[in-house]
């Protein structure tokens, strides 16, 4: 696949994160809303990569918005074979920048099919928690199928704390588990730190207290739960 302009629009991101549970206002609200986590996808906007067992998605400063025009570069993988190898798609800004990156691993699931739709509802508690435009990485691990209707429980807890390229950041363990609490899907995010004045204490006894079932980490109510789309 050569290059493929791509045009960020307002419906489809909405529309990504009606499917994600998401209410967030970066998303549903905003005159410009960023795009979500694992909205860019690794294939370039082609043909779809199919059933991958990992994904990583890099963002190099805030995540684009509606209305940008990028240019989505591809290396891996073929149009007539997108899944016979690993794929990473480049997004390069007006200037040449390269402003996102998003991979799948060659490893794909057999048999029943895996849903990616638990990856998106976890991004959403993720952003939900530490900030849509906050997001600067977001790696997933699919574990097992999410069947349409079923309910996953979300925790999160954060790692480590440091800067990197003059940004304070928070790294992230995240797991979205079934009705049975058998892990569906893990994930490992990065967050900019948004300024709200939480301490790095404050923030990791949330999520700790999150990971138990007994708060979520933006300490609105109990343990989250999203119900998979039907």
């Amino acid at each position: 696949m050569g290059n493929v302009a791509v045009l960020l629009e307002t419906d489809a991101i909405r529309l990504f994160a009606e499917a994600a549970r998401s209410d967030n206002p970066a998303y549903r609200l905003a005159d410009r809303p960023v795009v979500p986590p694992t909205f860019l996808p690794a294939d370039g906007f082609g043909k779809g990569v199919g059933e991958r067992v990992e994904t990583d998605h890099r963002f190099f400063g805030p995540p684009p918005r509606a209305g940008d025009r990028l240019t989505a570069i591809r290396a891996g993988g073929t149009a007539e074979q997108p899944a016979a190898a690993e794929a990473l798609t480049r997004y390069f800004d007006r200037t040449g920048g390269l402003v996102a990156e998003s991979w799948a691993a060659a490893e794909t699931f057999v048999g029943e099919r895996v849903s990616t739709q638990a990856a998106a509802l976890l991004a959403t508690y993720a952003t939900d928690w530490l900030g849509a435009e906050a997001i600067r990485r977001f790696r997933t691990r699919s574990v097992r199928p999410l069947s349409p209707g079923d309910v996953m429980s979300c925790s999160g807890r954060v790692t480590q704390s440091y800067v990197q390229d003059g940004e304070a950041r928070v790294d992230v363990t995240l797991v979205g588990a079934d009705a049975a609490g058998i892990v569906v899907v893990r994930a490992w995010a990065t967050f900019a730190k948004t300024g709200d004045g939480r301490t790095e204490t404050e923030a990791t006894d949330l999520a700790r207290r999150a990971s138990a079932g007994r708060l979520r980490p933006d300490g609105r109510g109990n343990g989250a739960m999203v119900r998979a789309q039907q």
